[in-house]
């Protein structure tokens, strides 16, 4: 399933879920728990569904990120300079490098958990919203 890059609207079947849910004239207590519980079920999965919607685009500034890498390439060119050349800190440097490096990756792909390299497999949503949909 594709990112829609259009704003988030209530569709009109969740609409309609909910008014028929919200005209249910429960008639003992039981009903009355149970149709305050699928309404507050009905509430959260329409806020998820919202803040999923909300979060398409990268939610890492692009200027913080620019500054970030600038930083780190300061720190490193000073440590370069500023240490004997030898074996030692040339390989605690290359190591240091690729950690930095490593952990900035990683928290670019976090940030987006349904594309890139890690991805969260959509297909156990799917598979259960399957016979929700029917």
């Amino acid at each position: 399933m594709p990112l829609q890059g259009e704003p988030f609207k209530a569709t009109a079947e969740g609409e309609s879920f909910y008014r028929q849910v919200q005209a249910l004239q429960p008639t003992d207590d039981n009903q009355k728990d149970l149709r305050g519980r699928i309404l507050q079920v009905a509430t959260d999965s329409a806020q998820a569904r919202f803040l999923l919607f909300s979060h398409l685009g990268s939610s890492i500034p692009l200027p913080f990120l620019a500054v970030l890498l600038f930083w780190l390439a300061i720190l490193f060119g000073g440590f370069a300079l500023m240490a004997r050349a030898n074996a030692t800190t040339v390989v605690a440097l290359v190591i240091c490098a690729l950690s930095v490096s490593g952990a900035i990756f990683l928290i670019l792909e976090l940030d987006q958990p349904f594309a890139g390299l890690m991805t969260i497999p959509s297909e156990p949503l799917r598979n259960a919203l399957s016979p929700l949909v029917r």
